[in-house]
């Protein structure tokens, strides 16, 4: 015997249907996802701050990781928590399958590349509504300083070094070789390393371009590039202007390159870029999805 329904309710699903968000869904699999992988992406950097700094020096250095990184990382999850529930499909499974496989390699570097792969699913797929988009673009974003500046780097790094020793040694007054700088006493020299290119500064310009104007739904528009160019330059400028402080006051090389002086230029770099973005993307058309 045919069971008795109430009138008005079919037996099986609408074409359309949505399944509850509480159950099985992309947001919840991929928020799970992300969150495991930035973990781990991070853990290396993390365990090498507090065991050189203590507990309390490596939560105020943000555990070496830029303020900018932490909230691409909560503003991502929060657009992709609120896009609308809908069911698990292959190509969710696949992504998931690979984003977890990148987060099993003893690798931490390869936990960036498994949130590259879910970012870019979640933006070119076309179930994903503009919320599930918008967090992809941010994701993406996100890898940029992690992944794909460190690899840039990896290729070209006798150039860009040597890019940045030509700006402090103009500063400082005096020449460079390759990527070294004389002092301005004469005293010595100094030697860039990879932690000193204003790439990095550079690639978090960049996410933090992203996230003001994905974050907040507005357009890309040239005031929007515009204002990302001028935070670039300007933070250049303030990774420039700190080496060259060393250059002219070396005996206070401990104060400035130490982690008082990198917190310092870390947090003032960040100043700089929100003043930047906040007026220069303060206006804007709706989202594109």
């Amino acid at each position: 015997m045919a069971p008795v329904l109430p009138r008005g309710v079919s037996e099986l699903p609408q074409p359309g249907f949505a399944y509850p968000a509480a159950g099985a869904s992309p947001a919840l699999l991929f928020c799970g996802l992300v969150s495991i992988g930035f973990v781990n992406g991070i853990s290396e950097r993390a365990g090498t701050e507090i065991e050189r700094y203590g507990v309390a020096p490596a939560l105020f250095s943000t555990l070496g990781v830029s303020a900018v990184i932490w909230a691409a990382a909560i503003i991502g999850l929060v657009l992709l928590w609120r896009s609308g529930p809908r069911m698990i499909t292959a190509g969710d499974a696949a992504a998931g399958l690979f984003a977890a496989a990148c987060f099993l390699v003893p690798a931490p570097f390869m936990s960036w590349l498994g949130i590259f792969v879910i970012g870019a699913h979640l933006r070119l797929s076309r179930r994903s509504d503009a919320l599930a988009r918008r967090a992809g673009t941010v994701f993406l974003a996100l890898t940029v300083p992690v992944l794909w500046a460190r690899i840039l780097f990896a290729s070209a790094s006798n150039a860009i070094l040597g890019l940045d020793a030509r700006m402090i040694a103009w500063m400082v007054g005096t020449r460079s070789h390759g990527n070294t700088i004389d002092l301005a006493d004469g005293s010595g020299i100094i030697f860039l390393e990879p932690a000193c290119s204003s790439l990095t500064n550079l690639s978090l310009v960049i996410l933090c371009g992203v996230l003001f104007v994905k974050g907040q739904g507005y357009r890309w528009t040239p005031g929007a590039i515009a204002a990302i160019a001028a935070a670039g330059a300007v933070t250049v400028l303030i990774n420039v202007f700190r080496i060259a402080l060393i250059g002219v006051m070396p005996q206070h090389y401990a104060e400035i390159h130490g982690m008082l002086g990198a917190t310092l230029t870390a947090w003032a770099t960040i100043a700089a870029m929100l003043a930047i973005f906040t007026y220069g993307i303060g206006i804007g058309d709706p989202a594109r999805p």
